[in-house]
């Protein structure tokens, strides 16, 4: 009983080893996302005092804050914006973020978003993405009750617009937009149930 028992738990100590290793790989950031890229100051006036009031999440209507910032680095040629859950990691085999919120090809001269965007385009060509649902556009916050979480914001300035048909995933997003992030702005406020 216990012979068969042992290459189970030999198994078993691979899998924690192998885990314990990609982890931190899988999760690293880009070096984009190290510091390299400008920095862009990213604010909004509906998420004052860093905490997502009820009705942009699901206890509200669920509507996309609104978001603005300053100048881009010279060379800009559009924007991104990933939103995800800090306190909020899913998936085994590639643990992730989850993803609230994507939006790409946003034009160069835009310098802000209104609050409760909806379909896949705007009239600006700005395209919606996947969230973490599988669904378009802004997820609103709806962590399990308990402490809080945090959900950043971080827009990209690109010095290219994304190939991407609309409805794009974050990692599509992501894998389009590598070697082509010049700035980054991040804007982080909590929601709590």
């Amino acid at each position: 009983m216990h012979a068969n028992r042992r290459p189970l738990r030999t198994w078993q100590w691979i899998s924690v080893a192998v885990f314990a290793i990609v982890l931190p790989i899988a999760c690293a950031p880009t070096p984009e996302e190290q510091g390299t890229a400008a920095v862009i100051t990213l604010t909004s006036s509906t998420l004052a005092g860093g905490v997502i009031p009820k009705p942009y999440t699901c206890d509200g209507d669920g509507r996309s804050p609104a978001l603005s910032w300053g100048a881009p680095p010279a060379g800009t040629q559009s924007f991104a914006l990933v939103t995800t859950d800090l306190d909020s990691r899913v998936g085994h085999l590639r643990p992730h973020l989850f993803v609230h919120w994507v939006m790409y090809a946003l034009p160069a001269a835009a310098r802000e978003l209104p609050e409760a965007i909806q379909g896949l385009q705007l009239p600006d060509g700005s395209l919606q993405g996947k969230n973490g649902n599988g669904g378009l556009g802004y997820a609103g916050p709806c962590p399990p009750v308990g402490g809080p979480h945090r959900y950043a914001f971080t827009l990209y300035a690109l010095d290219a617009k994304p190939d991407l048909p609309g409805a794009a995933t974050e990692r599509e997003l992501r894998k389009a937009m590598r070697g082509h992030v010049i700035g980054r702005g991040q804007l982080v406020a909590s929601f709590q149930r």
